[in-house]
């Protein structure tokens, strides 16, 4: 399949988001990319169409690119590693099991499986040339979400950091780190909305303040439904009338919504937690 090179150049906007965390420097920001939409492979199978010299047809595109998915997607499960254009992509096992559990079928529950991904040089290359935008955004009075986690990652972020985490797990609790967002007050939209990015449904879950714990100014908790499929993609919104001493209610709500987005199935490798002086869990986040 002919195709031709994009005329413009990739274009990375990422954004500057002041770190009001920190209490020694007074200056910083922390960057995050800016998402940009979902694509589905209709929509790589349209533009790699648009840019074919033999005019394909998208539907067709689509439907080899589905399959060439799927048999990786076979041959991951099967033990092979696979190397693309992207990087190259390794089962992975995590679990430990006693020497007398050997002989037999293993616990499914004892062992996580998962596929390792490794850059290829074309993609860091790719991200190299783009050119990159920067905008500022400030976050000093509102709410400010960071990340969703695990709970258990929430509370061990040294083990996450290594690698050691745990997954977003549908049916259980999820954390929400940040600043200045404990969730109170009365109104049909106080609480937590989280939206799925991915696909064409645009799932939502609404989590009033009485199913939100822990509840503090650092951390915000919600059980992920068990009806949501793993490795899909959300969105958060948070909305609240508490303000920023955490006991004051206000006239109007204040509305944050998390610049980056949560993979179920994913953990996060590390867990950006204010000062210990500023956290007040109220309790430790368990698993429902």
């Amino acid at each position: 399949m002919a195709t031709k090179s994009p005329t413009q150049k990739a274009k990375l906007t990422l954004r500057a988001i002041y770190l009001s965390l920190t209490k020694e420097v007074t200056n910083d920001y922390y960057v995050r990319p800016k998402l940009q939409k979902c694509l589905t492979m209709r929509d790589l199978a349209t533009e790699l169409a648009a840019l074919s010299s033999r005019q394909e047809d998208p539907e067709e595109v689509e439907r080899i690119g589905n399959a060439l998915i799927r048999r990786m997607i076979w041959f991951l499960s099967s033990g092979y590693s696979v190397s693309t254009p992207m990087g190259v992509f390794r089962p992975t096992a995590k679990g430990t099991l006693l020497e007398n559990e050997l002989a037999s079928a293993p616990d499914r529950d004892r062992i996580t499986l998962g596929v390792n991904y490794s850059m290829s040089e074309e993609m860091r290359q790719a991200l190299e040339s783009a050119e990159i935008d920067v905008e500022i955004q400030k976050s000093t009075t509102g709410p400010q979400l960071i990340s969703v986690t695990s709970a258990y990652n929430a509370e061990h972020p040294k083990q996450a950091s290594d690698g050691l985490g745990v997954p977003i797990t549908p049916g259980q609790t999820c954390i929400i780190t940040g600043k200045n967002i404990k969730v109170g007050g009365e109104g049909e939209t106080i609480g937590v909305t989280i939206t799925r990015q991915d696909g064409d449904t645009a799932e939502t879950f609404f989590f009033p303040p009485k199913q939100l714990f822990p509840n503090t100014p650092t951390r915000v908790g919600f059980v992920l439904p068990v009806t949501v499929e793993n490795e899909s993609i959300w969105g958060v919104k948070l909305c609240t009338l508490i303000g920023n001493n955490a006991s004051t209610v206000l006239k109007n709500p204040r509305v944050a919504v998390m610049d980056d987005v949560f993979v179920v199935g994913e953990s996060i490798g590390s867990v950006t937690e204010p000062d210990d002086e500023e956290v007040d869990d109220g309790g430790s986040p368990g698993t429902v």
